[in-house]
């Protein structure tokens, strides 16, 4: 009885462990870890796009002749009135403040250079002109313009059509997406490959280290805000982008150009650090092959007293390709002479790679444009960014057993947070020079890095591709036989337990009981 009594507590005690302590201590180091991501708030995100945006660009207005001094609030009225007849994608605003302010010692709004001025001038018509070299906007009107006063409507029409007019037409509808197949996408790391390639072998020098030092470095400076340019070049014999099969044809179609020639060995994609990279390549045919030139080549001589009049091609997404007519004479040198009018070329054809213009429309005003391609970049950076993190809540509701570890959880929180202070400096009307609309944009860089690592992250997606089925087939080898030895083994108690209490309750068991009594 005493054995029988011992075994039992025995096994109620491995089952309790089993039950009490295996079973919890099993499924909880088994359990994957999914770390609280704010799903309701990125919800809201994605249903109510820009619900918290309204951006508010500050300009000042001045007059050279006549004093106006309620002209910042009647201009203002026509500019709401102008944007309030066009539905908003995104919510925008023009703050219209006096130039007396702008130009106070000591004013808030930083230094003079860096917002947009208005400066109405007395002439004999009406019109209007956007500076090349500044950010600021002429409106010209007349004495019968003061007297209609006309001058409010005129002032608040330059600005919202033309000025800011890729605010205007890219703000009233959805932005995000783009239907020009030129355009590279943007990254604020870009990589620029110039190659010189010459369909012979005779050896050719040119002077590509002055000319990028005298013309695109300040160039690249201009666009530091928008892009951070890394350059190299490389001199490439014996091959000429397979342009001599095209020799004897008048005219070349793009398509055409696009069949023939080939760039495989241009990419620079796969062993650059940056993500992104455009390329400029200057083409010379073989002395073998086209001795004679190429005739589909019709550009303009660039009066180096050279025989090299070239050709400029853009392809989509890739960068700019450089024909020349002639092939290059031995020992040929590439004199700064030659290669600036190329570079003028590409910076043009730069600002139609980057969007900034569209096909051949110039640009008329740098410094205005950038200033809107920031903000326009920093709206499209938070739409991107908002659309991987909403990417990010569809998949783990989608995987119930995806792991999603603290470290997704913390990136997610700083993309929200990196979202709250770039709302902030685009909201706020005493804000928007050149320091504040840079910084949007490197904030708005960093956000969308930091939702990319979020949704990217190694141990989520390694995790991904074991569910709950596979974990228990995994473990089912060692918890099968450990659950049927202890559940035979508790049967077996039970049977024993019910075999002695049929003995006692048996008439052999009293009769002998009676007799042990009688003994005694």
């Amino acid at each position: 009885m005493v054995d029988s009594g011992l075994r039992k507590i025995v096994g109620l005690c491995f089952l309790a462990c089993y039950v009490l302590l295996g079973v919890p201590l099993w499924y909880k180091l088994t359990t994957v870890y999914r770390a609280p991501l704010p799903v309701e708030y990125i919800r809201s995100l994605h249903e109510g796009k820009f619900q918290d945006v309204h951006m508010v660009i500050p300009v000042f207005i001045k007059s050279e002749v006549y004093r106006f001094p309620d002209i910042h609030d009647a201009v203002q009225v026509q500019v709401n009135h102008l944007l309030n007849s066009k539905k908003q994608y995104v919510p925008w605003s023009l703050q219209i403040l006096p130039y007396e302010e702008y130009n106070a010692t000591g004013s808030k709004y930083g230094h003079s250079d860096e917002y947009h001025v208005v400066s109405l001038v007395l002439d004999e018509f009406v019109g209007y002109s956007v500076a090349y070299d500044a950010k600021e906007t002429t409106v010209f009107f007349d004495d019968a313009a003061v007297v209609s006063n006309d001058i409010p409507f005129f002032v608040a029409q330059s600005l919202v059509e033309h000025t800011f007019a890729l605010e205007w037409e890219q703000l009233s509808s959805d932005f995000s997406r783009h239907d020009d197949n030129m355009v590279v996408t943007y990254n604020p790391n870009m990589h620029l490959s110039i190659s010189l390639l010459s369909g012979d072998g005779s050896p050719v020098r040119w002077e590509i280290e002055k000319t990028l030092q005298h013309y695109f470095t300040p160039f690249r400076k201009f666009l530091a805000p928008l892009v951070n340019f890394t350059v190299d070049t490389s001199i490439i014999y014996y091959n000429d982008l397979n342009v001599h099969a095209l020799k004897d044809g008048d005219s070349v179609t793009p398509q055409e150009l696009s069949h023939t020639i080939d760039l495989s060995e241009l990419s620079s994609m796969n062993y650059l650090s940056e993500s992104s990279a455009l390329n400029l390549a200057i083409v010379f045919p073989s002395n073998v092959s086209s001795p004679s030139g190429l005739n589909f080549i019709h550009g303009v001589s660039n009066n180096t007293g050279s025989e090299a009049d070239w050709q400029s091609f853009i392809v989509p997404q890739w960068g700019n390709l450089i024909i020349n007519k002639n092939p290059l004479p031995p020992n040929a040198l590439l004199k700064e002479s030659y290669l600036v009018p190329i570079m003028y070329q590409f910076a043009t054809d730069l600002f139609q790679l980057l969007g900034l213009t569209k096909g051949s429309q110039d640009l008329s005003s740098p410094y205005v444009t950038i200033d809107s391609f920031k903000r326009l970049t920093t709206l499209r950076n938070i739409d991107n960014a908002e659309e991987t993190l909403w990417s990010l809540v569809k998949l783990t509701q989608s995987f119930k057993q995806m792991a999603v570890p603290e470290d997704v959880l913390n990136n997610v929180n700083q993309a929200l947070k990196l979202r709250l202070e770039i709302i902030d400096l685009l909201n706020n009307p005493e804000k928007g020079g050149d320091v504040v609309w840079n910084q949007a944009l490197v904030l708005s860089n960093k956000l969308v890095k930091a939702s990319e690592t979020a949704f990217f992250h190694g141990e989520m997606v390694q995790q991904n591709f074991f569910p709950q089925e596979h974990k228990i087939a995994v473990y089912l080898p060692l918890l099968g036989p450990t659950s049927v030895v202890i559940f035979l083994g508790l049967v077996k108690l039970l049977k024993e337990r019910d075999a002695e209490e049929g003995k006692q309750d048996s008439p052999e068991a009293a009769e002998k009981d009676e007799k042990q009594g009688d003994r005694d």
